[in-house]
């Protein structure tokens, strides 16, 4: 396997999201996940959303499981129903990785994401990491654009 490699940096701005949220045990996470999604794009629109794009956000993982959000932009949480998630997205440096194939498929390259982080000059940033879906894109299939984003930071003692 070819060693994955940023496709670009990026300095994210922070942003506002608001979809469905929901933890997942890594074993059943795939089906999970699936389940998720139509959830979220039955129940579409979201109050205030901002833009046409789909986020699939990765946070509070443990060794037993992670949190997921389905989600999308929003202007403020002001119009968000009280059964919304709600997350902030602080403005951070990302490593941006390409995503090909289904979306089957994402969990083997979110590892190798991992990998590379591990063996570069990177630190996690602690921040929410997410798969960006450009317009069009379906989360579902994996078909489209898909772009992990990772929030990093310098490595102490890198440059």
């Amino acid at each position: 396997m070819d060693v994955l490699t940023p496709v670009r940096f990026e300095e994210g701005q922070p942003m506002l999201l608001g979809g469905l949220r929901r933890r997942h045990e890594y074993a059943a996470a795939e089906a999970g996940i699936a389940a998720q999604w139509r959830e979220f794009l039955a129940a579409e629109p979201v109050p205030g959303r901002v833009g046409p794009e789909l986020y699939g956000v990765m946070g509070r993982a443990d060794p037993t499981g992670f949190e997921y959000m389905c989600g999308v932009e929003v202007e403020s949480f002001a119009a968000l129903p009280v059964e919304t998630g709600r997350m902030r997205v602080p403005a951070v440096r990302y490593a941006v990785f390409a995503h090909g194939g289904a979306a089957v498929s994402l969990r083997s390259t979110w590892q190798r994401v991992f990998e590379w982080l591990a063996a570069g000059p990177y630190d996690s940033a602690h921040t929410p990491d997410f798969e960006l879906y450009a317009p069009g894109a379906d989360p579902l299939t994996g078909a489209g654009e898909v772009e992990i984003w990772l929030g990093v930071v310098p490595r102490s003692g890198a440059e």
